[in-house]
């Protein structure tokens, strides 16, 4: 490859890295319906057609910048797991990565797209590989961390992985929705599962 032909990918690299930047803003700012290419273009300070040639229409590219910080975060979330301590632990600092992904706006980028993907089936499916990675992911850490024990705990793992991302889900909406935690107990939900989770470890060769 020639230096003109690599800088020429250096560049378009570096534009759509703007792009999806930018979209990301526009979304979290002014939520999907608000959100066009043309605005997204004037965020990134680069031509509309630029927009359309790397990343097609609003779909596509909204289900982009959906797939890269989905991807971030797994990876975050799967380099927390991997490492050494017990899981109660490492449960409670998941917790705090909820207050730093509302501050980011990843949860309200994942949520509108969410709200979107009723209506519109591309969007849909692509949230639905975004969720399925988070389910996944904890239904691996749970069938790990059940394998350690002395005694079964009383759900499965699949149960457990479903039922934990589905409880983040729940209290993100309420998050989004102004739900505060004197109407709803989020954060004291979250630490008394990381009780019984804790609990089950230390009954361990008891």
């Amino acid at each position: 490859m020639s230096r003109t032909t690599d800088g020429r990918a250096q560049r378009g690299d570096a534009t759509k890295r703007r792009i999806l930047d930018a979209a990301r803003d526009v979304l979290v700012e002014h939520g999907y319906a608000r959100t066009s290419t043309r605005v997204v273009a004037e965020r990134a300070g680069t031509q509309l057609s630029l927009v359309h040639y790397h990343f097609g229409g609003k779909q596509q590219l909204l289900s982009a910048v959906l797939e890269r910080q989905n991807t971030e975060l797994l990876e975050r979330q799967r380099a927390l797991y991997d490492g050494p301590g017990p899981l109660s632990e490492k449960w409670r600092v998941a917790c705090g990565f909820l207050d730093e992904d509302l501050r980011s706006g990843f949860v309200r980028a994942l949520w509108e797209l969410w709200a979107a993907g009723l209506s519109e089936p591309e969007l849909a499916v692509r949230w639905r590989e975004a969720m399925g990675g988070w389910r996944e992911l904890l239904i691996e850490v749970f069938a790990e961390w059940a394998a350690g024990l002395d005694r079964a705990p009383p759900l499965p793992p699949r149960v457990l992985g479903s039922l934990a991302a589905n409880i983040f889900q729940g209290i993100e909406i309420e998050l989004l929705a102004g739900v505060t935690d004197d109407e709803s107990p989020h954060r004291e939900a979250l630490a008394h599962l990381g009780a019984l989770i804790e609990r089950a470890e230390e009954a361990r060769g008891q």
